[in-house]
């Protein structure tokens, strides 16, 4: 019912890519309301191991589901592929699962992987190096379809302003990319989705513009850790956070429909939301110094890997942070943690230099009355892997 390949899943899911057609040709199938349920129910299946299941719906669709196993890495892992078969005929994007995933909390995701000039391929790089739970990338150039989306918001990407194509899958929820994200938020309560985008740089631009949808700070702030960890990787790189710099407005990702739903948005087509739990993530990227080629790639790799932490200890990352308390925050002076094991205490300031460290016990209480106001990314880690991070405030 599926067919087996193996060798490396990098090399196999690049020559999608290269074959994902431009901007012109209507390429691009607008999927019925039945398309949407039935690929609902297709993809819950390949999240139960339904497989038979699976592949009974997907050739309805020219589809095929591909059991991929790497043979490059060092555990020859596996995944489920969900690819259209050639020649194709719906363009609806290429879905890969991984049967065992490292970070299962991490959903990898590139809407434009043509248009963000090698946000695909970034996004395949980050993907087989993290093993997250899932990746997701688009069918088409977001420009490829003459139809407009119905939802609300506007672009110059496909010439003039205007509003944006049905085949824009950041900006259309009438799309299977939307669906897979649905069924994938509905089904991992604890997933977090990162969106890799590119932009041309102006004169007053940062490097990177981030934002999670929002203009508000959620409980785990993965925006902020993100820039932390680019920051110390990179300390050239420039910034500029949604929710913090709450003047800046360009490419800010509110109408992007993803984001809308997965941030509890009443309508994801027409309504931006207005909270946000923290587990949408849009990444804006200049060309020269994350996306052109294999090295700023291992940029984005590094700084999602010390983000999200790998299970391989058999805990999970929902379960760590859940038996790690740092309180209170925002703090004056005293720092109160309580951790399950003896750790090694971390805490870096805004430009990335640490500040202060400590080996801590079980519970501890520590005076950081010497440090300023400010932001600090705070780091739990034992015998040299992170078990939680953090965003610390320091008052007055």
């Amino acid at each position: 019912f599926s067919q087996d390949t193996r060798g490396n899943i990098e090399i196999y899911l690049n020559s999608i890519v290269d074959d994902i057609p431009g901007r012109n040709g209507n390429d691009f199938f607008i999927p019925t309301s039945s398309d949407l349920n039935n690929w609902n129910t297709m993809l819950t299946n390949i999240l139960n191991n339904e497989i038979e299941s699976a592949n009974n719906l997907s050739s309805t669709y020219n589809y095929q589901i591909t059991i991929f196993l790497d043979t490059t890495l060092s555990a020859n892992n596996r995944f489920y592929i969900l690819e259209e078969k050639k020649p194709q005929s719906k363009y609806w994007g290429t879905y890969v699962i991984s049967i065992d995933p490292l970070r299962e909390k991490l959903v990898i995701q590139a809407p434009h992987p043509i248009y963000d000039i090698n946000t695909g391929l970034q996004a395949i790089y980050c993907f087989k190096r993290l093993i997250p739970r899932a990746l997701f990338i688009s069918g088409t150039h977001r420009c490829n379809h003459s139809q407009n989306s119905e939802c609300s918001g506007s672009t110059s990407a496909c010439g003039t302003l205007g509003p944006y194509k049905v085949s824009d899958n950041a900006h259309n929820t009438n799309s299977i990319f939307q669906e897979s994200t649905q069924v994938l938020f509905d089904t991992y309560d604890n997933s977090v989705f990162v969106q890799l985008h590119g932009f041309g740089k102006r004169t007053n631009d940062p490097y990177l513009i981030m934002s999670n949808g929002t203009r508000v700070t959620p409980t785990v702030d993965y925006i902020s850790l993100i820039e932390q960890e680019l920051f110390k990787i990179d300390p050239t790189l420039t910034f500029k956070l949604a929710h913090i710099n709450q003047d800046w407005s360009r490419l800010i990702a509110f109408t992007n429909t993803q984001g809308r739903f997965i941030n509890n948005s009443t309508d994801a087509c027409y309504q931006n939301a207005t909270n946000s739990e923290g587990r949408f993530v849009h990444i804006e990227q200049e060309k020269s110094k994350l996306r052109e080629d294999t090295e700023g790639w291992n940029k984005m790799y590094l700084a999602l890997k010390n983000v999200f932490v790998s299970n391989t200890t058999g805990i999970s990352p929902i379960k760590k942070q859940e038996q790690i308390k740092i309180y209170p925050n925002p703090f004056t002076n005293i720092l109160n943690i309580k951790n399950h094991i003896p750790t090694d205490l971390r805490i870096y300031n805004s430009q990335g230099s640490l500040v202060f460290s400590k080996r801590i016990d079980l519970e501890e209480r520590i005076n950081l009355n010497f440090l300023k106001q400010g932001i600090y990314l705070f780091t739990i880690s034992s015998k040299g892997k992170i078990l939680h991070t953090e965003k610390i405030i320091k008052k007055i």
